[in-house]
C-alpha cells in the first residue's frame, strides 16, 4: 500500500512538472536573441617577425570573438584566445608559433554576451597560409 502511494505522488509529481513554463533565454526561438553569423574573410598569413597574422571582415554587434588552432585541417581545435575587440577590430597576431617545423589551422567563431555567459555563433571552416 505505502509503495503504491509513493508511485502514485511520484507520478503526480512528474505530470505537474511537464506542465512549468520553462524559458530558455539563449534559445532563439523564444527570446529574440541571435547567435552571431559566422565570421568571413578570414586570411592566414606569416609577417615578418615568424608570427602568424589572422585578419577577418569587421562584425557590428558582437562582443569578441573565439580563436582555435590546430596542427591538422581536421584535427582537434583548441582555443587560443577569447579576444575581446571593437567591431573595427579585424586582426589578431599568433605568436605562440614555430613556423619552421609546423603547419597550423585556425578556426574562428564571433560570440555575444547574454546574461553573463558568452553565446558563440557559427565556427568558420579551417584556414591556413
Amino acid at each position: 500500500m505505502f509503495l503504491k502511494k509513493v508511485l502514485i505522488l511520484a507520478f503526480i509529481i512528474i505530470l505537474a512538472s511537464c506542465s512549468l513554463d520553462r524559458s530558455n533565454p539563449l534559445d532563439p526561438s523564444n527570446s529574440g536573441i541571435q547567435a552571431p553569423g559566422k565570421v568571413t574573410g578570414i586570411k592566414v598569413t606569416i609577417n615578418d617577425f615568424n608570427y602568424i597574422d589572422i585578419s577577418w571582415n569587421p562584425m557590428i554587434n558582437v562582443d569578441g570573438f573565439y580563436i582555435y588552432r590546430s596542427q591538422s585541417f581536421d584535427g582537434l581545435y583548441s582555443i587560443l584566445e577569447d579576444y575581446i575587440t571593437s567591431p573595427t577590430d579585424s586582426l589578431f597576431e599568433d605568436q605562440n608559433v614555430i613556423i619552421q617545423y609546423n603547419y597550423y589551422y585556425y578556426r574562428m567563431s564571433a560570440f555575444i554576451n547574454v546574461g553573463g555567459k558568452k553565446l558563440e555563433g557559427y565556427r568558420s571552416e579551417p584556414k591556413s597560409w
